[in-house]
């Protein structure tokens, strides 16, 4: 019996030492937990109006810079109160409170708790009232603050505005009703004065994308036959006195069968308001499958369905393993051992709501082994997991032989996802060698994942600076900082970590204009031929266009005698480029442009994304992978994440904010710029609205009035010793307060914009040079003059407009007088729509 005793216990402990052992190796590296991914937690929180509820608020338990925070505004009531709702999905909320601050978020204008509020089951609803602390029609920012179980924060951010002048009832109920008759042909045709069918425009062959100018039978949903899940939320984006931007976001699902497909759809509104009237400006709606893991993939395709022809997807070296990203997902297909993996998503079946459906984040593939590991990044806001409520970007590795995935670095962001995407999308790539390479704030930051360091590699000062390849492979810049005056380019292979240079001939100037595949493009300049313009433009005619590759070695170049490329444009295999010719006067005349054409076939893989044309479906995305797939032993994983002790994060230094551009549309963040011209250029094609670095407006369209004209503003001549620049330019500054002769500073080489910003303290001086005139009629509506800079070197200022004509200030004619319309467009744009305006401190 005690042999038996012994025996067992010696049993016991051999086995649980080779468990032990066993985990130990199985796990090893990885501190031996794993888990699922951390359920969403925050609660929502919802603005009301008049029983409307819109604004739904997502929530974030990191400090976030309000001058970024602009998803949507809320329009306060009479009493500058509005209702609100939150739906705590069973988080117990202790206390809640607002904090008002001006725009930029500079400025503290009120703090106070929320008391008048009842909790019902998981939801609370209630109503908030700011102080007579904010004045009418201005921006502000609202940032509401729950308090939660466990001494828990988490913030959610609107702006608003006190006005009773927006009409946002008639705005928002116009668009739930034009929604809701989307699903009856019959009621739709009602809708039919609002459309622009144009098949020029729209070509009507998918249902991913439809917009004011589809068909009425494209808008209405051919047909799909499709029946609306849930309740639609409903943003407002952008409010003015007559027009309003509107997003509703909701699911739709579609029956085959006894299967049900769903779809995320989002539409967008733009809408103008009169007495009469409303107009749609602008209407588009654009519809995702979402993925259905288990019916996926049939014979030898990946089944996408409704989507864009745009799918991220990357496969290994020997094209067994495709790794793609559908409706938010990522996934992984390995044709040797037959599995398809979910590798991330922050939303299944188990985790659906309105939190973990929140698309604002994206994935990008970053690299593919044979063996079916993937590493990736994911930017944004966190829905859920450890980084909850977060903004930020997350690179991890997906293990396929273990099924786990691993954090290997978290980067947080103060902004918010549109300002984090628009940098990912300019740079993010990540070499053999586990060096990450990013562009955020302006700055490109190599990261060495192995030492958990990083540096700076260049800061970014100019507009096309950085040039980066189609893959985020190679990377070009001036040495110098200044792409109209460097003599050396730099070309990096972030690939082989290499770094080489090219070097313009004795008396040239040399500038980066993009990339050809890996193929990098550049141009020479005459260094005695480019100029600074009075404006502070500078011209830079490029003698001699070449295309090296990644080392440095000469492809092709285009030159041709007396002629000069002053920009060039690069899509897909084809470059354009925009030419002058030197005249005998040694002035430039504008000529037709011309095209080089690269006559390199892309490799398109072995596993290929087509598009499909059905009778239901329209349009139909596919993968084509190189070999049939078996559908009845197909093995469906979702892998769990690696528990690790301590963190991953690495907080960047805070820089101080450089003047940059936001150009906004409905969605967010469009694009950025130096620029302010390319800005508002932008922003006037998008109906967009441009904020500056500080999130303070610096233009908006549809906001300006019929007509205005600044009084203050007199007739003034040219006299002896002034010349009409120098009569305009004075002028504004007297207009400001500032009594200055700006003759002087004219005679000493000074430029418009210098002098403008030496003379106007806190103002923010704006080169429009290359608008249109009816952009920047909108300083004119703001009581701002506008200056024009003539093709003969004189000047006049634009002081007024009605619906027919502008008002200018002449200096050369002594009067101030209304011309046409269609004659000032034209009048300006011989002169080369040179314009020059500044805002006031905000």
């Amino acid at each position: 019996m005690k042999k038996s005793i012994i025996k067992l216990t010696v049993f016991c402990l051999v086995f649980l030492l080779a468990a032990v052992i066993v985990n130990k190796i199985m796990n090893r590296g990885h501190d031996n937990l794993t888990m699922e991914m951390a359920p969403a937690s925050l609660p929502l929180v919802t603005l009301v109006m008049d029983g409307r509820e819109y604004n739904q608020l997502h929530g974030y338990t990191a400090d976030m810079d309000v001058a970024f925070q602009r998803d949507t505004v809320t329009v306060l009531g009479e009493g500058r109160d509005t209702g609100f709702a939150v739906d705590t999905f069973g988080t117990r909320v202790t206390g809640i409170s607002i904090e008002v601050r001006s725009a930029d978020g500079s400025r503290l204008i009120e703090d106070t708790e929320i008391t008048d509020y009842e909790t019902a089951g998981n939801r609370i609803n209630g109503r908030l009232a700011l102080k007579d602390l904010i004045e009418k029609d201005t921006e502000y920012s609202l940032r509401i603050l729950l308090e939660l179980e466990g001494g828990r924060q988490a913030s959610y951010y609107t702006r608003v505005i006190w006005s009773d002048s927006f009409y946002v009832a008639e705005k928002m109920d116009f668009c739930r009703d034009f929604h809701e008759r989307l699903y009856d042909k019959e009621a739709a045709r009602e809708l039919t004065k609002y459309l622009e069918s144009n098949s020029r425009l729209e070509d009507n062959s998918s249902f991913h994308k439809v917009n004011i100018h589809s068909s009425f039978r494209q808008i209405t949903w051919g047909n799909l036959e499709v029946r609306e899940v849930g309740q639609p939320t409903m943003r407002l984006v952008e409010i003015a006195e007559q027009t309003g931007s509107v997003l509703m976001d909701y699911m739709v699902a579609t029956t085959e069968g006894q299967n049900s497909t769903y779809y995320r759809v989002e539409e967008y509104f733009r809408i103008r308001y009169t007495t009469d009237r409303i107009y749609l400006l602008d209407y588009e709606r654009t519809m995702e499958q979402v993925a259905d893991q288990e019916r996926l993939c049939s014979n030898d395709k990946i089944l996408l369905g409704i989507t864009g022809p745009d799918v991220p997807m990357t496969e290994s070296e020997d094209g067994n393993v495709v790794v793609f990203v559908a409706s938010g997902q990522l996934f992984s297909y390995n044709m040797t051992n037959n599995k398809l993996t979910v590798i991330f998503s922050f939303f299944d079946r188990e985790n659906a709501d309105a939190r973990t459906m929140y698309d604002r984040h994206a994935i990008k593939i970053l690299n593919v082994d044979e063996g079916g590991n993937v590493q990736f990044a994911v930017y944004g806001y966190m829905n859920r997991g450890r980084h909850e409520g977060e903004v930020g970007v997350q690179l991890y590795t997906h293990n396929s032989e273990q099924n786990t995935i691993e954090e290997l670095l978290y980067i947080p962001y103060d902004k918010a996802y549109t300002a984090l995407a628009v940098q990912m999308e300019e740079l993010l790539y990540l070499s053999r060698e586990q060096k990450l390479y990013l562009v955020l704030d302006d700055v490109v930051y190599g990261f060495n994942l192995a030492e958990r360091t990083y540096a700076p590699l260049m800061e970014i000062t100019q507009d096309e600076e950085l040039q980066v390849s189609e893959n985020h492979k190679i990377i070009v810049w001036p040495e110098d900082g200044d792409i109209y005056r460097s003599n050396e380019l730099n070309i990096q292979n972030l690939g082989s970590d290499t770094r080489r240079s090219i070097t313009a001939p004795e008396g040239e100037v040399i500038r980066p204009l993009g990339f050809m595949d890996e193929d990098i493009i550049y141009g020479l300049a005459y260094a005695g031929d480019v100029a600074e313009e009075s404006s502070g433009r500078v011209f830079f005619p490029m003698h001699k266009i070449c295309i090296c590759n990644s080392a440095g070695v000469l492809l092709k170049e285009y030159s041709q005698e007396g002629v000069y490329v002053t920009d060039c444009i690069v899509e897909d295999n084809q470059i354009t480029l925009n030419r002058v010719r030197r005249l005998e006067s040694g002035a430039y005349q504008e000529i037709d442009g011309d095209q080089v054409m690269n006559n390199m076939e892309a490799d398109s893989g072995r596993n290929v994304v087509t598009a499909v044309d059905t009778e239901r479906y329209e349009r139909y995305m596919e993968i084509q992978v190189r070999r049939s797939i078996d559908t009845k032993s197909i093995k469906v994983l979702t892998p769990k994440e690696i528990v690790y002790e301590g963190g991953r994060s690495l907080v960047l230094p805070e820089r101080e904010t450089q003047p940059r551009y936001y150009v906004y549309s409905a969605y967010g963040i469009d694009e950025t710029f130096v620029s302010s011209a390319s800005a508002v250029n932008l922003a006037y094609q998008i109906s967009g609205v441009v904020v500056d670095e500080r999130g303070n407006r610096v233009w908006l369209k549809g906001s300006r009035a019929s007509k205005n004209q600044i009084m203050a503003i007199r007739e003034a001549s040219v006299t002896e010793g002034k010349d009409a620049l120098t009569v305009c330019l004075d002028t504004m500054l007297a207009y400001e307060g500032v009594a200055r002769n700006t003759e002087y500073y004219l005679e000493r080489g000074e430029t418009i914009l210098e002098i403008l910003g030496e003379n106007l303290e806190n103002a923010r001086i704006l080169d429009l040079t290359g608008c249109g005139l009816d952009a920047v009629l909108y300083y004119v509506n703001l009581d701002i003059p506008v200056l024009a800079l003539l093709e003969d070197g004189s000047a006049v200022l634009l002081v007024g407009f009605n619906e027919s004509g502008v008002g200018i200030m002449n200096p050369s004619t002594g009067t101030i007088y209304t011309m046409r319309n269609s004659e000032a467009v034209e009048w300006f744009q011989e002169s080369g729509n040179q314009f020059f305006t500044y805002l006031r401190a905000q």
